[in-house]
């Protein structure tokens, strides 16, 4: 067994916004360090964690229970190190490598299982608080870390803002591609179909209902759409604008603007695509996200569990590289 994880991470940032009577006041930076002292008092002063339960609303068995177990911050590197877990409702298999067998029987006691997501907030900025974090399959995303933050500064907890949304860090913008999409040239969706009817809520589109459609005749465990607007030799056959398959594209992007949840909910979006300038361009959802990786050793004697110190080192110094890249591409 390796000694290191390969370990991804995603950048986005963190926009607030204030209630009316106190915009001119506070702004997002002091949101959000409000929010963490409010998580910190409540664990140093009371001993507990604020569990944030996001489908409490919801009339089903499942819950998404999420609380930050850490958030220290580092003065040299002006950055919250910070640490979001997600309990586990349904509980995991054991096997035994000596007597080859598998069991769920361990007793925990007192314990519950939780999957963790390390994520740091970047506080040396103009504008609005930008957080690296980790991508982590089982774990809490950055949908969960915008709304566990929506939740503490509403008037729920700290009643200081109204609204926070995360602007996830794209190589290209989703607004750029809604603004100059003329013609389509390829399309490719795909999605679990247990999403297909949150994906409906915020899309609102025929095809999406079409799928769950689809779904309900034949029970898949993942649809997939890939249509060509080409002949078998690669020809381009569109020369209207196709403006059905334009205005389907445009509202999923715009979704995607409107609400994280969507592009999590979606495994496959791409598009191959002629902009306003004639020019023939290409939009990867899922690969266009800006990604920063390394391989993080793993604890001595500790089976899984990463060295937190060395992942944050490596990844803070990439993330440095990355800010100033893109700060001198912006004076360019």
């Amino acid at each position: 067994m390796s000694n290191h994880l390969d370990v991804k991470f995603h950048i986005f940032d963190l926009i607030f916004q204030p209630y009316k009577e106190r915009s001119s006041e506070i702004g997002s930076f002091n949101i959000i360090k409000s929010c963490i002292k409010k998580i910190n008092d409540e664990r140093t002063e009371n001993q507990r964690f604020i569990i944030i339960d996001r489908y409490e609303s919801r009339d089903k068995a499942e819950s998404r229970r999420l609380f930050i177990s850490s958030a220290s911050y580092s003065h040299p590197d002006k950055m919250f190190k910070c640490k979001i877990n997600l309990f586990r409702d349904k509980f995991p298999s054991f096997l035994d490598k000596e007597k080859l067998t598998i069991s769920s029987t361990i007793d925990l006691k007192n314990k519950e299982l939780v999957e963790s997501t390390n994520f740091y907030v970047d506080m040396n900025k103009l504008n609005d608080p930008t957080i690296i974090c980790e991508y982590n399959s089982l774990g809490p995303k950055i949908s969960d870390i915008e709304f566990y933050f929506r939740t503490i500064s509403s008037r729920k907890h700290l009643y200081i803002s109204k609204a926070c949304t995360a602007r996830i860090h794209m190589e290209k913008s989703v607004q750029q591609v809604i603004d100059s999409l003329e013609k389509v040239f390829k399309f490719r969706f795909k999605a679990k179909p247990e999403n297909l009817p949150s994906l409906y809520r915020n899309i609102d589109d025929a095809f999406i209902s079409n799928m769950q459609s689809l779904v309900n005749t034949v029970d898949p465990k993942s649809i997939k759409v890939d249509l060509s607007f080409r002949d078998s030799g690669g020809k381009k056959l569109v020369t209207e604008k196709n403006h059905k398959m334009v205005s389907t594209s445009k509202k999923i992007l715009s979704a995607i603007l409107q609400d994280t949840k969507v592009m999590e909910d979606i495994e496959d979006f791409y598009l191959e695509y002629e902009d306003t300038d004639g020019i023939d361009s290409d939009f990867n959802l899922i690969r266009g996200k800006v990604q920063l990786e390394t391989k993080c050793p793993l604890k001595d004697g500790k089976k899984g569990l990463l060295d937190t110190k060395q992942l944050f080192n490596d990844i803070k110094q990439k993330y440095v590289n990355y800010k100033a890249e893109k700060m001198n591409s912006n004076v360019a």
